[in-house]
């Protein structure tokens, strides 16, 4: 998920933000910054919590598995989270809107000439998208890498999964997100089709409390090889008397407002259509249908022979150092071995027993 502040180029460029200001020796916009890259995590944690807790017994597992920064780029913040279900990823949404509202309201108390908007969207490890460790030292990465779990493992992942800003995450998953996230905007939180659809399945269970937008198709450059991608939003207009226009607008033009089991519907078809892989969270194969997701075969079928070739590199090491069929030489070189271990009897007479030890060996 990614947060952005709307209006910042203006903000930081204004005379009045742009000089000193209560006794701080950098612009004004500078102090506005670091109180926003400091606090705005903080109150995602906070809403997060009171989120897991208002859902009770169904996510008290989750309760530490809360989203967190992955990097800042400019203005933007950007978290991200593994989710294990259709719940954990309701409320890991819900606590960011939560965050979205109350960070904008206090935007607005200190009458501050800024927004936020957001974007959020799923993508699937270790397949099609991958984690890479990084660094920024070329030489004390060295070490870090050593320290590192083996790539292709669960432990690599749980360990981008405890600490992200460590690693770069890149696929087709990650560029959608940040292709739709152009069409945020103050009043709309973008989702991406598999989000979306997550989305719409909590919202069908009564677990995810927010409205949603659709607003039609829209070609992202490198998504879907440039067909035309849905526009999906959720609600966060946070002004009443603009929640109200907007609703006599709908009423006035006939519009109606998007049923979650339509999105969901609409969604699933368009994934088939396009071939992407609908989401496959961490329930288990049942709890989605009658088959994981395509790109899981894939990435079973290749990792398997990829253990297959390192199970018979292993074995052929195996029978150079130990082989089942002993050489011509075999014989003799035991013989050598075995006469370094046991000295033969004469030597055995010229070993020189220790003062006071009447051992001969």
């Amino acid at each position: 998920m990614s947060v952005d502040l709307v209006g910042s180029t203006a903000f930081k460029a204004s005379k009045k933000h742009s000089e000193p200001q209560n006794g701080s020796p950098s612009p004004a916009w500078v102090d506005e910054f670091r109180t926003f890259y400091k606090d705005f995590p903080l109150a995602v944690t906070t809403a997060y919590e009171l989120v897991v807790k208002a859902f009770g017994e169904e996510l008290l597992g989750e309760a530490s598995n809360r989203p967190l920064v992955w990097k800042t780029i400019g203005d933007e913040i950007i978290f991200c989270g593994r989710v294990n279900s259709v719940e954990h990823t309701a409320a890991s949404v819900s606590a960011f809107l939560k965050a979205l509202e109350q960070y904008s309201k206090r935007l607005e108390a200190d009458d501050k000439p800024l927004r936020l908007k957001g974007a959020g969207w799923l993508a699937a490890f270790p397949a099609p998208n991958i984690s890479i460790a990084v660094t920024s030292d070329p030489i004390t990465g060295q070490s870090e890498a050593a320290a590192m779990p083996s790539e292709n493992t669960e432990e690599f992942e749980r360990a981008a999964d405890d600490a992200p800003s460590r690693f770069d995450f890149l696929g087709k998953g990650i560029d959608t997100g940040f292709r739709i996230a152009k069409n945020a905007s103050e009043d709309r939180f973008v989702a991406s089709v598999q989000l979306g659809y997550v989305l719409a399945r909590a919202a069908a269970k009564k677990k995810f409390p927010h409205a949603f937008g659709y607003h039609g198709r829209e070609a992202l450059k490198g998504v879907v090889d440039g067909a035309p991608y849905p526009v999906i939003s959720v609600d966060t207009e946070r002004s009443e008397i603009k929640s109200k226009l907007k609703s006599r607008e709908a009423a006035l033009t006939g519009d109606t407002n998007v049923q979650a089991h339509a999105l969901c519907d609409f969604l699933e078809t368009f994934m088939e259509v396009a071939n992407i892989d609908r989401p496959c969270l961490g329930e288990g194969q049942e709890a989605w249908g009658s088959g994981w997701p395509e790109s899981y075969h894939r990435y079973e079928a290749a990792f398997k022979e990829h253990l297959d070739i390192d199970n018979a590199n292993v074995r052929q090491v195996a029978d150079a150092v130990d082989p089942d069929v002993p050489n011509d030489n075999s014989l003799d070189d035991a013989k050598s071995f075995l006469g370094e271990l046991v000295p033969s009897p004469e030597e055995s007479s010229n070993v020189v027993p220790a003062d006071g030890d009447d051992s001969t060996s």
